[in-house]
């Protein structure tokens, strides 16, 4: 990526930073200073954040900018270095490794990794984002998101590949309902087939209309009903799939 220019503030901490201040001074680690968490209930291990404004970064996609409050690469292969020649590595820019042992009965979120649309965000693509680097050459990936184990005992796994079903973690711990439904599918897929589902029938030429192209599929969690839709994008035509008795 090109380089940048980088006129807002820059606001980091070290072992803990304190979230609410106007201003942290970085500290060296080495040193052993700690920045004290002073505010809220938040504890951070490590707290880094950044501020882009006026002034910042690029509008050539050749030479993006780039405001990334933590970054982690690891690096080997040519031209950096000779890569390894062992065959049972864990490599990975970033992990992030959720360890409380045993069961903890706990409402709020638990991950090994937790991507945060901050509140009154009006632009993110994505909580988290698969994003393969270009364009000097050839770059392939088995799987923008994949699933590995090594886990041998037999009660071990996970209950699904993919949740897609909001977890309400205010509801959860006694407060009201925080959930909003997807706006407007819980699956996109490419060439706009989604997949969806909601009670009742859906209306030709409106459910879906504008999003949901040939192939979607829609399900009337009411009477377990399963649509295709055979037209258009702008115009779908809901068709049952299969008989129904």
């Amino acid at each position: 990526m090109g380089k940048t220019t980088f006129s807002g503030p820059v606001r980091s901490g070290y072992q803990g930073g304190s979230q609410g201040s106007n201003v942290l001074t970085p500290t060296n680690i080495n040193t052993g200073t700690v920045i004290s968490i002073e505010d809220g209930t938040g504890a951070y291990g490590f707290y880094s954040r950044i501020q882009p404004t006026t002034g910042f970064g690029s509008s050539d996609y050749l030479t993006p900018g780039e405001a990334y409050s933590v970054f982690g690469r690891t690096q080997t292969g040519s031209p950096f270095a000779t890569t390894p020649d062992t065959t049972f590595n864990h490599v990975a820019g970033l992990a992030g490794n959720f360890a409380v042992i045993g069961t903890y009965n706990n409402n709020g979120l638990m991950a090994g990794v937790l991507g945060i649309i901050n509140t009154n965000t009006l632009s993110g693509d994505a909580a988290v984002m698969a994003f393969m680097q270009g364009d000097s050459g050839t770059t392939t990936a088995r799987a923008a998101f994949g699933v590995a184990m090594a886990q041998s005992t037999a009660a071990s796994g996970f209950e699904y590949g993919i949740d897609l079903k909001i977890q309400d973690p205010v509801a959860d711990a006694g407060g009201p309902s925080s959930v909003q439904p997807y706006k407007k599918a819980n699956i996109r897929m490419e060439n706009d087939v989604v997949f969806m589902n909601a009670a009742g029938v859906p209306v030709n030429g409106t459910t879906g209309a504008n999003f949901a192209g040939r192939g979607s599929l829609y399900v009337n969690i009411s009477t377990g009903i399963l649509y295709i839709n055979t037209n258009t994008l702008a115009s779908p035509t809901w068709v049952v799939v299969g008989s129904q008795s």
